[in-house]
């Protein structure tokens, strides 16, 4: 009986060690950091007032694209490629997150004002603890104010990330 005892608590202790290793790994996993996010000056422009018809809607109508490229280092060299917003941006911020095989990405401009006119932008950046794998990513293109929501997803869908090896997705605007 006496050794009984010790068995127990020698037992809950094994337990509980567990139990708090799994719970910290998973956190050092989930944690996805960004880096050196640098952005383009405006690239090309237009405007509805200002430009010819053909020429606005040929503009507009082309898409962004972003380039991931993992490296050895378990870092993600990206680049959102012909982004469009308004004339009056000088830099963009961009946020990820991720959990359980899921990335976010949250791109936005450093402040919202009205124009006239929009540019292309390139936004280079890197992320952090990403290994290789399948990830369902959300890529989410928003005002300054970086509420996510349907309307401002501009990529949806599962990117298979392998160390020295290009993936390029086609943004839905």
């Amino acid at each position: 009986m006496k050794h009984w005892r010790s068995i127990n608590c020698l037992a809950i202790f094994c337990l509980s060690v567990l139990m708090l290793s799994c719970s910290t790994e998973n956190a050092v996993v989930g944690s996805i950091g960004v880096s050196d996010v640098k952005s383009s000056g405006c690239k090309a422009s237009a405007s509805l007032l200002d430009s010819r018809p053909e020429y606005y809607n040929s503009f507009v109508g082309q898409k962004s694209v972003l380039h991931l490229s993992l490296g050895e280092d378990n870092i993600v060299n990206a680049r959102f490629a012909d982004v469009m917003d308004n004339c009056a941006i000088d830099l963009f911020h961009v946020d990820a997150s991720g959990s359980e095989g899921k990335i976010i990405l949250v791109l936005c401009p450093d402040k919202d004002m009205l124009t006239n006119c929009i540019c292309r932008y390139d936004v280079d950046f890197k992320m952090q603890n990403i290994v290789s794998g399948n990830y369902q990513l959300e890529v989410y293109h928003t005002t300054a104010d970086k509420q996510i929501s349907k309307d401002n997803m501009v990529y949806s869908g599962t990117v298979n990330l392998k160390k020295g090896k290009e993936v390029v997705l086609t943004m839905s605007r």
